[in-house]
C-alpha cells in the first residue's frame, strides 16, 4: 500500500511539472479581441506617385501614357492612425500630400500642384485571414479598400475619391515594421481643376493617382491579442494523462495483489 502511494505521488508531480512546463493549446483561428484601447498604431512614409488625368484622355491628345514620365511622377508625404479589431480586420485614417501633378500636357512644371487627400480605409490582413495569427510573423500581406475626399489647393477644388491598395509590412521589433505599400486612386475629374472630360468613359474619365510607398509604422500600447484556449485539446490531454495513470494504477495494484498472495504463500509454509 505504502509503494501504491508513493506511485500516486510521483504520478501527480510528473503531470504537475509537466501542466508547468508545456504551453497551453490555443485555437489557431480565435483570439480575444482586447480592449478598445489595444491595438492601435500609426504610421509616416514617403511616397511617389504618378498622376493620370481625365483630361490627358481627350481627343486629339497626344500625351504618353508612361508611369515613369516626369511631368506625371512627384513625392509626397503620408501620415496614418489606425486600429486593428481582430487580426484580421483593421481601419485607418490616411492623409497624404502635397505635390503632385496635373496632367493637361507634357511640361513637368505647368503641371505641377500642390493637393492633399484624406481616406478612411477597410484593412484585411491576409496573412492572418489564411494562416492563422501569429504574434511572431515577420511579414504581413493587408489588402484595403478606401474612400475619401481630396483637394487641389493650387486650383481651389475637392472631388470624392474611391481606391485599393496592397500593404507589406516586415517585423523590425516587437513594435515597429517596415512598410511598403502600393496603391492606386479615382478622384471625380474636376480633382485638377481642369474640368471634367465628356468623352471619357469609367476610369478613363476619373483623376488617377498610382503610388509606391515606403515607411513605418509604430504599435502603440499593447500591441497583440489574447491567444483563447483550445479547450478541446486541453480536454483530450488531460483525458490522455488520466487514462494513463488509471493504467499504471491498475499494473500497480496488480503487482501488489501479486506480492501479497506470495507473502500469504511463504507465510503458510512457515512452522
Amino acid at each position: 500500500m505504502r509503494r501504491l502511494l508513493i506511485v500516486v505521488c510521483l504520478a501527480g508531480m510528473a503531470i504537475a511539472a509537466r501542466a508547468q512546463s508545456s504551453e497551453i493549446p490555443t485555437q489557431k483561428y480565435n483570439v480575444g479581441t482586447g480592449s478598445f484601447w489595444s491595438n492601435w498604431f500609426v504610421q509616416a512614409g514617403v511616397a511617389g506617385t504618378s498622376f493620370y488625368g481625365d483630361k490627358g484622355n481627350a481627343p486629339g491628345k497626344s500625351i504618353s501614357s508612361g508611369l515613369l514620365k516626369d511631368f506625371r511622377t512627384d513625392v509626397d508625404f503620408t501620415l496614418s492612425l489606425g486600429k486593428w479589431f481582430t487580426p484580421v480586420l483593421g481601419v485607418r485614417t490616411k492623409w497624404s500630400g502635397v505635390w503632385a501633378r496635373s496632367v493637361t500636357s507634357e511640361d513637368k512644371d505647368d503641371n505641377s500642384t500642390k493637393f492633399w487627400t484624406l481616406n478612411e480605409q477597410i484593412l484585411c490582413n491576409l496573412s492572418n485571414l489564411f494562416a492563422g495569427y501569429s504574434e511572431t510573423r515577420r511579414w504581413n500581406l493587408i489588402s484595403y479598400l478606401s474612400g475619401g475626399v481630396g483637394r487641389n489647393m493650387t486650383c481651389d477644388t475637392y472631388a470624392m475619391g474611391l481606391g485599393l491598395g496592397l500593404l507589406n509590412q516586415w517585423s523590425l521589433t516587437d513594435k515597429i515594421s517596415l512598410d511598403f505599400d502600393l496603391s492606386w486612386n479615382a478622384y471625380e475629374p474636376d480633382f485638377d481643376g481642369a474640368g471634367g472630360n465628356i468623352f471619357a468613359r469609367g476610369v478613363h474619365g476619373k483623376d488617377q493617382f498610382v503610388s509606391a510607398e515606403i515607411g513605418i509604422t509604430y504599435r502603440l500600447g499593447k500591441a497583440t491579442f489574447d491567444r483563447i484556449p483550445d479547450v478541446e485539446t486541453i480536454n483530450t490531454l488531460l483525458q490522455s494523462q488520466i487514462d494513463a495513470l488509471n493504467a499504471q494504477l491498475a499494473d500497480e495494484q496488480a503487482e501488489n495483489a501479486r506480492l501479497m498472495e506470495k507473502i500469504s504463500q511463504m507465510e503458510k509454509r512457515q512452522p
